[in-house]
């Protein structure tokens, strides 16, 4: 018995250790945790759990279990529907949803969070200047400014701080907004915030960590950024963690993929230094939200990239590996340039008369090439001159991939916009367009020989204009492209008569260059002027001159030749030339009767 009594013993001995044991195990992992959530329940993590929390329980909830009756079930339906859209579609360029989001998550935070003006200054320090970071300063600057500059408040940023001016290194000439940069401007410009501006700051943060594109987001709906772009700078993890030790040595400087914030402003790609994705996987989080609209399937290792738009039209490039060495994306917007007149575009002296000269190129219905190198500004300046289209000439466009939009900027206009698809080619596109009664023909950006050839089937093709847009340096050069196009598609057999109807085809080149600053300007406007093929005699007496007229045809080199109309000199426009006959009858042929002498007297000016 005693032997039996003592194995009950140790027994019980041995399950009191291990219960005491297992208590506090449980007591370390448990208690810590409660605390930390009742210390913690202001902080931005656990506000964006929350949020996300309530909202996928109203989006997943069965509404019939709540035995509700039928009036208030299909209010409760139009509810949970409402919010499933706007959960899907908020990051995609739908600033309706993201507003709907924004005013959900403000909502949420006053009624399921206890947020109110006493406890939100736990949420972020807006009464502590010190506490605060460059992101939380900058975007309680841009808040404040968004007020009164709806959608424009970096620009007006930027004209109170020069945010874009040009920086010097050892390496050279940069663009680069810095933490000191914001810090210096929050302490010029902050002023106080009352509380509904304090929840707006707090609610877009928490809105672009859950549903937006991170920390990108706030600069997404500006009209005045031309893009923004994440993860093209820096280096990639798996560089970084190679090159550790030389990172360690303090030779270069500490900074991976995702800590790139780039956006284009005004022709200058700025670096946002300030600015950083949290980690590598919120900037893959950020692409996968930025190329989900519409059907363009999973963005997986073996495609590489997704090319996509957006809800307003924004074009999206995400790339991931292999095809690339990291994750990245380029969002290009083209609602900056829909208040972007041809006055603004032409800031050098004597744009003036460059504009009328422009306005009656495209009154006249003359065939334009706007040509120069990219993001020069040819497709701003196209769209730019749709205000001088005449209203009674239908416009047809046909492109790649939509980036006019005329149709959205002229909405007077009678317009269709076309674009290649999988089913149908882009010159598939063009021959069905010339079935669409069209007067005025754009065909957007010429990069293939093939598109090169259509162009001038289009010129041919009985419309009154034809324009695009190409990456030809020189007009001699243009002519040299167009030229080797239409031999190349089997129109033509002998160089000098495909130049002859590439001359008598294409009337005028526009050329648009940027400078090193961002700065974009028109450099030259000339005019292609075919030579006459043969020169026609009635006396007999000129027989020897017609001998050596035809001499002289027989060894030019080219079929044509270059008038300079305007040439940019010295940062000022000066008009060289006037038009010549050919192109004053045809634009004296399709102007309206009142405009006619408007436009004589213009050439006589000159």
């Amino acid at each position: 018995m005693e032997f039996i009594h003592t194995n009950i013993v140790i027994i019980a001995f041995i399950t009191a250790l291990v219960l005491l044991f297992i208590y506090f195990l449980f007591k370390k992992e448990i208690e810590p945790e409660e605390e930390n959530i009742e210390e913690n329940k202001f902080s931005l993590l656990y506000l964006e759990e929350g949020i996300k929390r309530k909202v996928n329980e109203i989006v997943d909830q069965n509404i019939y279990e709540l035995l509700l009756s039928k009036k208030e079930t299909k209010k409760r339906e139009y509810q949970k529907a409402r919010l499933s859209k706007a959960v899907r579609t908020c990051a995609q360029g739908n600033i309706g949803e993201r507003d709907y989001m924004k005013d959900y998550s403000k909502d949420l935070l006053q009624d399921c969070f206890n947020v109110n003006e006493e406890t939100i200054n736990r949420i972020i320090p807006f009464n502590q200047p010190l506490h605060l970071t460059a992101q939380d300063k900058f975007e309680i600057l841009y808040t404040i400014y968004n007020k009164e500059n709806k959608y424009r408040a970096f620009d007006e940023l930027n004209r109170l701080c020069n945010f874009d001016r040009e920086k010097v290194n050892e390496f050279g000439i940069y663009y680069e907004i810095t933490t000191e940069d914001i810090n210096i401007a929050y302490d010029r410009l902050n002023m106080p915030l009352s509380y509904v501006d304090r929840l707006e700051v707090v609610a877009q943060r928490i809105y672009q960590e859950i549903y937006g594109i991170s920390v990108a987001d706030i600069l997404r709906y500006d009209l005045t950024i031309d893009g923004i772009s994440g993860g093209c700078s820096g280096a990639s993890t798996e560089q970084y963690n190679y090159m550790e030790e030389i990172y360690a040595s303090g030779g270069t400087s500490r900074s991976k993929t995702y800590n790139s914030v780039w956006i284009f402003f005004h022709g200058k790609a700025i670096h946002l230094s300030f600015l950083s994705f949290s980690s590598q996987n919120d900037l893959i989080r950020t692409c996968k939200n930025l190329y989900r609209y519409g059907t363009v399937g999973h963005l997986n290792s073996k495609s590489g990239y997704k090319l996509t738009y957006q809800a307003d039209g924004s074009r999206v490039v995400v790339v991931r590996p292999n095809f690339a060495t990291h994750w990245a994306f380029f969002l290009r917007k083209f609602d900056s340039t829909k208040n972007m007149t041809i006055h603004k575009l032409l800031i050098n002296d004597g744009s003036d008369m460059v504009v009328e000269m422009m306005m009656w190129i495209i009154k006249g219905c003359l065939n334009v090439v706007l040509s120069g190198d990219q993001n020069s500004g040819k497709t701003t300046c196209l769209k730019a001159l749709g205000i001088f289209f005449d209203l009674r000439n239908p416009v047809r466009t046909t492109e790649q991939e939509f980036e006019l939009w005329l149709n959205n900027a002229y909405i007077n206009l009678n317009c269709l916009c076309l674009r290649g698809t999988e089913g149908m080619s882009v010159i598939d596109a063009i021959n069905i367009q010339k079935k669409m009664d069209a007067a005025i023909m754009l065909l957007g950006e010429v990069n293939s020989y093939e598109l090169a050839a259509a162009y001038i089937s289009l010129c041919l093709s009985g419309t009154k204009s034809a324009i695009c847009t190409c990456h030809c340096v020189s007009s001699e050069d243009l002519v040299d492209y167009f030229r080797n196009s239409i031999m190349a598609s089997g129109m033509f057999r002998t160089e000098m008569t495909a130049e002859e109807q590439v001359a008598n085809s294409v009337h005028i080149d526009i050329h648009w260059e940027k400078a090193a600053n961002g700065c974009r300007y028109i450099s030259y406007i000339n005019e292609i002027i075919p030579y006459p093929r043969e020169i026609k005699e009635t006396d007999e007496i000129q027989a020897l001159d017609s001998i050596a007229n035809s001499l002289r045809l027989l060894s030019r080199k080219r079929a044509f030749y270059i008038r300079p109309l305007v040439v940019l000199e010295n940062n000022q426009y000066v008009i060289k030339n006037n038009f010549s006959e050919r192109a004053s009858m045809r634009i004296l042929k399709n102007l309206a009767e009142n405009e006619k002498a408007i436009f004589q007297h213009f050439c006589s000016a000159k």
